[in-house]
């Protein structure tokens, strides 16, 4: 999960593509990152931070946080982005395919001197117009290359890998 955290201005309103961008990879982690922020709060514990954060959003009669702590943190980010308080980035995600993958797909399907899903011959052509890494790449990964033709490669669809189901505020 990514967020940034927007500054403020001295009336309290957020400040739209500025402030602190916090990373970790569930909100709980990033809810901690952001409570060990300032010296001045920790000494409160995480709970007892969030919802000093969220009355300065409701009030004191806000609602309750859920007492599970992921789905807390859960809470937490998604009231604070509903008063524009953070904004929910795009995790970085990093491609399985090698440097200049792309690159080579194109200059070889735009040649069109062969059906993409022709496999061998496609490789012949990704060596002979110069990218002899991408070429050996695809000998060694054809079910991604085929994904990545038939326009499904795994890239856009990300598991969280860490084996929780439990969905964050901005998945």
């Amino acid at each position: 999960m990514k967020i940034q955290i927007h500054s403020m201005t001295l009336d309290g309103k957020p400040i739209p593509d500025d402030g602190r961008v916090l990373q970790a990879p569930t909100c709980l982690e990033v809810a901690e990152q952001m409570h060990h922020q300032t010296p001045f709060t920790t000494d409160l514990s995480l709970r007892e931070y969030q919802l000093r954060v969220l009355s300065k959003i409701d009030g004191e009669s806000g609602k309750p946080l859920p007492d599970d702590p992921e789905q807390a943190a859960s809470e937490f980010f998604t009231r604070m982005a509903q008063h524009g308080w953070v904004e929910f980035l795009q995790d970085e995600i990093e491609s399985p395919y090698p440097e200049q993958f792309q690159e080579a797909i194109e200059a070889v399907r735009d040649s069109g001197r062969t059906n993409m899903l022709d496999v061998p011959v496609a490789i012949e052509l990704i060596l002979e117009m110069g990218y002899p890494d991408v070429a050996l790449w695809t000998k060694d990964h054809l079910v991604e290359y085929v994904e990545f033709i038939i326009g499904e490669p795994k890239i856009f669809f990300p598991q969280t890998g860490n084996g929780s189901d439990t969905p964050c505020a901005d998945k």
